[in-house]
């Protein structure tokens, strides 16, 4: 039978956490969009509709780089306080790759690094 392998990711538009879990959560790696406020006022000086295709652009590049950082995984939990994993959940769920991987998605409120490895602990722990 094959190994579990969960892995969580708190995560907003900007920034991801990635939270191996074996038999305790261990933070792996951190993503960042390359979307972020210096580069909002640099692309607003050309224009709002250059800025909405930028945008999107760079929103497609770190949810892809997230959904790359997913592949091998098989249990996957979502969690943070925005709408960015429910988008990056509708991404995944349009991937053939992860039609066989359990994903959850949980609201939470802003949590700093040591909350993060617990919350995963607790989720991956009752499972």
């Amino acid at each position: 039978m094959e190994t579990t392998k969960r892995i969580a990711v708190y995560m907003d538009h900007f920034i991801a956490n990635i939270i191996e879990y074996k038999d305790t959560a261990k933070e792996v790696k951190i993503i960042k969009s390359d979307f972020n406020h210096f580069e909002k006022e640099k692309i607003l000086q050309k224009g709002e509709s250059h800025l909405h295709h930028k945008e999107q652009n760079m929103q497609n590049e770190f949810y892809n780089k997230l959904r790359n950082e997913l592949l091998n995984y098989n249990e996957i939990l979502l969690f943070g306080s925005t709408t960015a994993k429910t988008e990056l959940t509708n991404i995944l769920n349009d991937n053939n790759h992860f039609k066989d991987v359990k994903i959850t998605i949980k609201n939470t409120d802003k949590l700093t690094k040591k909350k993060q490895i617990a919350f995963v602990n607790e989720c991956f722990y009752i499972d």
